[in-house]
This record gives C-alpha cells, sequence and structure tokens, in this order.
C-alpha cells in the first residue's frame, strides 16, 4: 500500500462524513495540536466575513475557503474557511470539523475558532472539545497508516450562523525528501462566495502546478516575486455547486482540483522511488529461499514459482507509517516477519528475480484509479499501489505478488491491471508506461452452460449446470473455493439454483475441475427438477434466464449528462449456453433466429434453434469500452434494454410440433391445480429417497430436508413440515441457507412471527435478496404491521429486477399502505408491457380500474395461465374489499382464490390466513 492523492478527486468534496474511527487518549496526541497559535507572518489575510451575500437559498454556504501554502523545511498549509449553515439538517455537517494529521512528521497549529450570529462573536477555539480518532478505515483489509484525526465538536450553532476556522499543518512526510507534492480540490458541492489558492515557494525552487478536471466558471490567476519568493494565488468568486453525476469513470473529475508538485518529469519519481527500492541484501534467509527455486525447467517456470512463493508464503499486512508510507522494509526483514505490504512484497520478489538472473522491476501504479497519473504533473502521490515487471524470453510481464496464488504459465495468469499507467522505476525511465491487455485466446472469460433433458412432459427434468471461469474470474472463484469448506460451497451453489427452481433436487455435485496450467475452472451440478415444462393455452413452455450476464452494466436514472457513463465490470466476454433435450413427442421445425446488438461499448449477440427435439439458445456479451460519452448515452440506454430482453426467453412447444404416431399414449393434460400437487408429491418422494440415502451414508441431508419440509407445507401437511423444521436443527446446515428454508416453511404452514423473524435475521446478516424482503412483508402483513409490511415491501421492489417482480412488491407495499389508513396514496408505476398486474396496482389508488375491468384483461389468457393469474388477482381484489369494508365481497374473493389451489404461490398462505380472518370476523 502507497500513500494516494486518491481517486478521490472527483468524489472527495461529495461529502464530509467521518468515516470510522477509534478514540484515543486525548494526552497522545495533545502534544501535536496547540490551540490559539498566532497566524503565521506569511499568511495574507482574507475577511470572509465582509463578502457580500451571493442570492442563494442553499442549505449550507461557503462564504470563504482559502488554502495557503509555505514551500520550506518543513512546509506549511494555512487553511481558513468560513461555513454559513441555513438549514437545520445541515447543523450537524457544519457543527463538526475534522482536521487529518500524521502525529510522525506533523503538527497542527489552531489559530481560532470563531461563530458569528448576526453582530456576535463566540470564540470557541480554547472551549471547543477536541476528541482524537484512529482513522484506520482499511484495518480489516490489512493497512494500518497511523493517521488520526482531530475531531471538533462544536456547541450551540445555530440556523443562521457561520462557523469560522483557521488552522495551519506544519511538517511532511520524510520520505519525500523535502520536495513539495500537494493537491487540493477546487469546486463543491455547496456555493462558494470566494475561493483562493495560494503558493509561496524559494524562487529557486520552482513549483509546478495544473487545474485537474473540466469545471465551470474562470479561475483567475496572479504570479509575483516578493523578497525572494515566488507567490501564485488563484482566485474565483462566487462559484457555483457543482451538479455531481453518478457512475462517472475514475478518471473523470467532475471536482477540479489544483495539483501542485517540485517535479516536472517522470524520470524525477522514477529516480525518488529508486532510493527507495535500491536495497542490496545478502541475508542468508534471502539466499536460502533463492536456492529453493533453482533448477526449474524454463525461465518462466523460474518466474512462476517466484511469484507463488511471494503470494502464498508472505501474507499481506500493511504497516505505513511514515517514511514507510513509501519506502519498502528489506527483504530480509519481510522474510523474518512474513508478512508485507505491495511494496515490501515487490520489492522481495524483485530481488529473488534478479538473483535468478530474471530482469525485474518494481512498478508504482494506482490500483483505486489505473488512469489517474497520465493526467497528472509528475508526482509520487499519483500512486497508490507497487507491482512487478519481469522480462522473460523477449516478453515483458506485469505481476501482482498482492493477489492470491497464481499458477500456470505467465501468458495465461490474469491480469487486473489492464490499461493502467504505470511508473517502471528504473533509471532509463523517462515517462509513463501502459499495462497491455492480455493477447487473444488469454482474456478473462464467464460461462454458463445448461443442459436440460426432459423424457416425459410431466416428469422429472435432469438439469446439468456448468460454471464456466477463465482468467481473471478462474482466480477468483479458486479464491474463493479455497477460503470455504466443502458444505459451504456446496450451499452456497444449490442456493444460486433453488432461487430459480425453488423445488430443484440436487443429484451430484459441485464437482470442480481446476486446470491451473490453462488457467480455467469449470464447477458442474446436477439436479432433478419437477414441473419445468409448464403448460399453456397452446402447448408447453420452458424458461431459462442467462443470469451470469444480469446487472452487468450500470444506468443512470437521467440519461442526459455531462459526464461519461461507467461501464462497469471486467469480463470481456461472457457467454450463456442452453440446450434442452425436449420428449421424443415433439418434432419441431423452426428457422433459427440471429440477434445482435453493436454499441460503442459493448456487442451481443443471440441465437436460438428449434430442430426435432431439442432446442437451444447462445448469447453472448462481449465488453469494448470502459465508458460511454454523454452523447451516446440515451442509445446505450436503449441497447442496454435490447440487451435484457436477450437473457430471458423460453422454448415453446405447440401442440402442432408433436408428432403424429398412433401408437403413442396422449399426452397428459390434467388441470393445473392438480399437476401441481402430483408435483409436490413426486418432490416429496424424491426428497425422500434422497435424505433416507443420505442418511444411510452420513452425509448432510439439510437441504433435501429443507425441500421436502417446504413440499409439506404447501400440501398443508403442518405437522410432517414441522417435524422436517425440527430435524433440520440437527443438521450442520449453513445458517444463511438454514434461515432461508426455516422462514419459508414457517410461512407455508402459516407460522407468520417466526417468518418474519428468521426473515430478519437473515436481512440483518447482510443478505440483499428482493424474495426474502418480499418474504418479510407477506408475513408482517399477516401480522397487521402494516407500515413495517410497506418498508419490506418497498425495499423487495429496490432490490428485484424483473418488472413483474417489482410490480407485486409494489402492489403488497400499497395494499399495506390503505390497511393502515384507507385514504392513503402512494403513486408508483412499472413499467412492464401489456399486463394486468398494471392495472391491478393503479386499481390500489384512487381513480384506478374497477375490479371487471381488471378481470377482463386477465380473462385474455388461457388455459394455466389464466388459472394462475385468476388466483393472484382474486387475491388483491380481495384485499381491495377488505379496505373498503366490504367484508362479503372480500370473503367472496379471497375464497376463489384459495381454491384456485396455486399452492406453490408466494400469496397462497396470506390468502388462507386472510380467509380463517374473515370467516371468525363475520
Amino acid at each position: 500500500m502507497l500513500a494516494l492523492l486518491g481517486n478521490g478527486l472527483a468524489h472527495a468534496a461529495q461529502t464530509d462524513n467521518p468515516g470510522t474511527g477509534k478514540s484515543q487518549d486525548p494526552q497522545r496526541f495533545e502534544k501535536n495540536l496547540t490551540r490559539g497559535e498566532a497566524v503565521p507572518a506569511w499568511v495574507e489575510q482574507d475577511q470572509g466575513s465582509q463578502i457580500a451575500d451571493a442570492n442563494t437559498a442553499a442549505p449550507l454556504v461557503v462564504r470563504l475557503s482559502d488554502v495557503q501554502m509555505y514551500v520550506d523545511k518543513p512546509s506549511t498549509t494555512y487553511v481558513h474557511r468560513m461555513t454559513q449553515v441555513n438549514e437545520a439538517s445541515m447543523l450537524a455537517q457544519v457543527g463538526r470539523i475534522e482536521i487529518p494529521f500524521h502525529p510522525e512528521y506533523q503538527r497542527v497549529g489552531l489559530h481560532s475558532l470563531r461563530v458569528l450570529r448576526g453582530a456576535s462573536v463566540f470564540d470557541k477555539t480554547t472551549t471547543a472539545d477536541i476528541r482524537y480518532l484512529q482513522m484506520e478505515s482499511d484495518l480489516d483489509s490489512g493497512i494500518f497508516t497511523g493517521s488520526v484525526t482531530a475531531s471538533i465538536v462544536i456547541d450551540d450553532i445555530r440556523v443562521g450562523d457561520i462557523v469560522d476556522i483557521a488552522y495551519s499543518t506544519t511538517g511532511q512526510n520524510p520520505v519525500f525528501d523535502g520536495n513539495f507534492f500537494q493537491t487540493t480540490l477546487w469546486d463543491n458541492t455547496f456555493p462558494t462566495l470566494r475561493k483562493r489558492i495560494r503558493l509561496s515557494s524559494p524562487i529557486n525552487r520552482p513549483i509546478n502546478y495544473r487545474v485537474i478536471g473540466q469545471g465551470n466558471g474562470t479561475i483567475q490567476t496572479r504570479e509575483e516575486q516578493v523578497a525572494g519568493r515566488k507567490i501564485t494565488t488563484l482566485s474565483a468568486g462566487p462559484m457555483k455547486a457543482v451538479e455531481y453525476e453518478l457512475y462517472v469513470p475514475r478518471d473523470v473529475f467532475q471536482f477540479r482540483a489544483i495539483q501542485f508538485s517540485e517535479f516536472s518529469q517522470w524520470q524525477q519519481v522514477s529516480l525518488w522511488a529508486q532510493n527507495l527500492f535500491d536495497v542490496n541484501t545478502t541475508s542468508a534467509d534471502v539466499e536460502k529461499v533463492v536456492a529453493s527455486l533453482r533448477g526449474a525447467a524454463t525461465s518462466d517456470e523460474t518466474v512462476q514459482q517466484a511469484l507463488a512463493y511471494v503470494q502464498n508464503e508472505i501474507r499481506y499486512l500493511s504497516i505505513s507509517i511514515g517514511e514507510n508510507s513509501h519506502k519498502p522494509f528489506p527483504p530480509d526483514v519481510v522474510l523474518a516477519r512474513r508478512y508485507g505490504d505491495c511494496k515490501d512484497k515487490s520489492l522481495l520478489l524483485v530481488t529473488i528475480l534478479r538473483k535468478l538472473g530474471i530482469e525485474a522491476s518494481p512498478v508504482l501504479i494506482s490500483a483505486s484509479n489505473p488512469k489517474l497519473a497520465g493526467k497528472m504533473l509528475p508526482t509520487p502521490l499519483a500512486f497508490d499501489h507497487a507491482i512487478v515487471r519481469a522480462r522473460v524470453n523477449g516478453k515483458t510481464y506485469y505481476l501482482d505478488p498482492t493477489r492470491a496464488a497464481q499458477y500456470g504459465p505467465l501468458a495465461n495468469m490474469g491480469q487486473v491491471h489492464e490499461g493502467a499507467e504505470v511508473l517502471v522505476i528504473q533509471k532509463d525511465t523517462h515517462d509513463l508506461a501502459v499495462v497491455p491487455k492480455k493477447e487473444e485466446g488469454t482474456q478473462t472469460i464467464n460461462g454458463r452452460v445448461e443442459k436440460i433433458r426432459l423424457q416425459k412432459f410431466d416428469g422429472l427434468a435432469d438439469f446439468k449446470l456448468i460454471h464456466q471461469y477463465s482468467g481473471v474470474e478462474a482466480e477468483q472463484v479458486r479464491y474463493y473455493l479455497a477460503r470455504q469448506t466443502r458444505e459451504q460451497i456446496k450451499s452456497g451453489y444449490i442456493a444460486s439454483v433453488l432461487r430459480r427452481y425453488p423445488n430443484a433436487e440436487l443429484r451430484s455435485g459441485p464437482t470442480v475441475t481446476d486446470n491451473r496450467q490453462a488457467n480455467t475452472l469449470n464447477i458442474e451440478l446436477n439436479f432433478e427438477i419437477p414441473g419445468m415444462l409448464e403448460k399453456t393455452a397452446t402447448g408447453w413452455q420452458l424458461r431459462y434466464q442467462a443470469s451470469n450476464m444480469r446487472e452487468r452494466f450500470v444506468l443512470p436514472e437521467n440519461p442526459k449528462r455531462t459526464q461519461a457513463l461507467m461501464v462497469a465490470g471486467h469480463t470481456p466476454l461472457i457467454r450463456y449456453d442452453l440446450e434442452i433435450s425436449l420428449p421424443e413427442e415433439i418434432n419441431a421445425n423452426y428457422t433459427p433466429s440471429t440477434s445482435k446488438i453493436n454499441n460503442a461499448a459493448f456487442q451481443a449477440s443471440e441465437v436460438l434453434t428449434f430442430k426435432a427435439n431439442v432446442f437451444r439458445a447462445s448469447v453472448e456479451l462481449r465488453m469494448l469500452k470502459d465508458r460511454v460519452a454523454p452523447q451516446e448515452v440515451v442509445e446505450f440506454m436503449a441497447d442496454t434494454r435490447k440487451f435484457g430482453m436477450m437473457l430471458e426467453g423460453a422454448a415453446n412447444v405447440r401442440k402442432t410440433d408433436l408428432r403424429e404416431a398412433p401408437d403413442r399414449k396422449p399426452v397428459t393434460d390434467l388441470p393445473l391445480k392438480q399437476r401441481i400437487s402430483e408435483q409436490l408429491e413426486e418432490s416429496i418422494r424424491s426428497k425422500t429417497r434422497l435424505i433416507n440415502e443420505a442418511r444411510a451414508n452420513g452425509s448432510n441431508a439439510g437441504i433435501a430436508l429443507c425441500e421436502r419440509g417446504l413440499s409439506y407445507a404447501r400440501m398443508g401437511r403442518k405437522s410432517d413440515a414441522s417435524a422436517d423444521l425440527q430435524a433440520l436443527q440437527k443438521e450442520a446446515l449453513d445458517t444463511q441457507v438454514s434461515l432461508r428454508c426455516r422462514a419459508k416453511i414457517y410461512f407455508a404452514i402459516g407460522d407468520f412471527k417466526n417468518s418474519e423473524s428468521d426473515a430478519g435475521r437473515l436481512l440483518a446478516q447482510g443478505t440483499v435478496d428482493g424474495d426474502v424482503h418480499m418474504l418479510r412483508g407477506m408475513s408482517l402483513f399477516a401480522l397487521a404491521k402494516w407500515r413495517d409490511a410497506a418498508d419490506s415491501f418497498a425495499l423487495a421492489a429496490d432490490h428485484s429486477n424483473a418488472g413483474r417482480t417489482k410490480l407485486r412488491a409494489n402492489i403488497m407495499r400499497q395494499l399495506a399502505l390503505k390497511r393502515q389508513n384507507p385514504q392513503a396514496t402512494l403513486t408508483s408505476t412499472i413499467d412492464s408491457g401489456d399486463d394486468w398486474l398494471n392495472d391491478m396496482l393503479a386499481a390500489t389508488n384512487t381513480g384506478g380500474k374497477s375490479e371487471d375491468q381488471i378481470l377482463h384483461q386477465v380473462h385474455k389468457r388461457t388455459g394455466d395461465e389464466l388459472d394462475a393469474a385468476l388466483a393472484e388477482a382474486y387475491f388483491y381484489i380481495g384485499q381491495l374489499n377488505i379496505i373498503s369494508g366490504n367484508k362479503i365481497k372480500a370473503m367472496v374473493y379471497i375464497q376463489r382464490s384459495v381454491e384456485k389451489g396455486m399452492l406453490t404461490a408466494e400469496y397462497r398462505p396470506l390468502a388462507e390466513f386472510e380467509a380463517e380472518r374473515l370467516k371468525k370476523n363475520k
């Protein structure tokens, strides 16, 4: 870890939130901060209180922002800031001021702290409460910087007050050898009446400056020489607040910043860094490691083994205090400790490789903002990370010793720093270099293959799922697998399937095939799934979803932007392949369908074929750029919506696709209600078989118990479901999987209190899932906790992707609000096409369509779709009648919903509960 100016130039002015910190003993850092210290003589005072009010109704106004820097040994930065609060919600922000410093080499002089209230002045310099916080926000990541924040709390702040503070910070990290580097933000999210940045430096020490970012408004500059010093002043005012846009590439600076640097060439930065990394060692420990790595068959293998040693044997821990923010510890020290940060591990790897005869150099890079350096004046502060460049057999490789273990040939290793602008630390470096893209054939790929075999229309489907990873994705999954138990891996991959197919039953897997030489990794699972082929009015349907391609893009609410839009993700190629082998009675013959999307940022394609009894779908997404120009955002968003339609589809089988074979038995055409019941019975039988097999061989039966218990509950066999709930307690099932399972079973048997409790615990553990919020909302609804239920339904809508799912969540949200207050209105619209659910959502507010109009829309469907839609519509209409006070009609509609027999529907247990409640309250 290296100290960094920050990916933060564009974001630092957005908020003044303090982050996390630990209060320290005030006596420990009191010597670093002096109250009432005289303002340095070199400061040119600026009376911000005399600035005329600007015509603004902003909740907070920066009346004066004055930053003056005095380059010396040591250098000092003076800050004078006057902030006026015009809105009560801003009092907390203005009433707490934070001054960060490094106690090892910096001290703070608090010159004055005043509150101006009209003609009254209240001096808080000596009375304000100062707490010292150890702001180690990255401690969980193994990074300790020693930075301290003086948190000043001001009492008695009122709307209309002006908080006036002036302080100086003296001292500079000795690692910079007295050279001056600093960057100060210029723009702000609040209007600023006067802004000034003033630099005073000796004439014989030229300091370069640069405005970074493209903002609005002119910056006035003035240069003068006074008493052997050059004074550069940049000023402006008044300045408008910057309208901050979300999802902007990290190297696009929405807030202008003024950068100062004593270096004019990148070669100077390289030479400075050489002095830090030029550590000769003859340590016996280092020589022992080098000796153990000799004897590899090729230079490529030598580098592989050295990299693997540093990645595996030296754990990551950053002690970046004082000079060690940039200066690495010697290799022998790192080996003795068996830990180090990026620069420590990089120097160790470079030392080992050089001793093995491999050309290697340290490299400075910004991991958080890879394209930052090229936009800046030469400065060490452009970087926050260190890696290694090695030359092997005429090829150049950039290696990151802080990554999880990488294996195989260097050409096949994943590269997370593609396109980054870096500085190679060696004598002949004159400019930045760029980490090249991987060669074709070694790029990162994410693939998902699904193979479904269905021999009977109403039978169990064999479902084979293969996750395919290569490059960086393979390395990330390999790292994840190494940190999980076998049962945790199994539960995680099963859960991802159960979310889409709740009745799925694992038959084998997950089986991991790891080819470390090719840097590929496959995970295969095999399931049995009942009811995959759904009956429709014209035949049958099997739905699919390219789930590995979902949420690959971030989209703004407003497509009209002034800044570029970030294209998230580092996986250049994503694939989804589906093959469905249907019963032999089917003999389809359709023309293949091909769709393509060619956008400047991505290309997507979909190929569909249906020949004989085999349906195939192939979807491919290829990422081309990391950003979209502002003028291209509207087209980009339109294309992403088209792409979203590629991700969900269905294999539709018409009755006319059946073979004409008189010797074949007719296809079963049972009512949907009966088929659901039979599928649940078949699920119970198959899961009972799985449970018995697991108990016989001593393996975990938790998942099968969970699925059988849910099937029991949906069949109304509450005692059997409760027995499986008790048996689950004895299984060592992953906590989140167990809670999700229990919450569903409790809900299905009508135990809404326990269902809500388990769903709440699951969410408290960090689960972000619209289905869990929906389940909790349904339980709260049954418990008549209307306000809490509405909040849960709102979260369900926020965390759901499908339009219909959002619609259902919003319908339930509005019903909950109206159960609390029949007059409540909450305008909410979701565009999911021509769907009766849109009309139902409108009907939950005054002025919506009538019951008859909604049911007319529903009756446009036929077959199974009609039965399912009617059962759901009856439930909602019953709720509306409860709200309007018509209990007789409510009972009729709710009972109709129950009688339709949609045993697996989410609302079913709630409908049964409402029916019983209405009967009791006749």
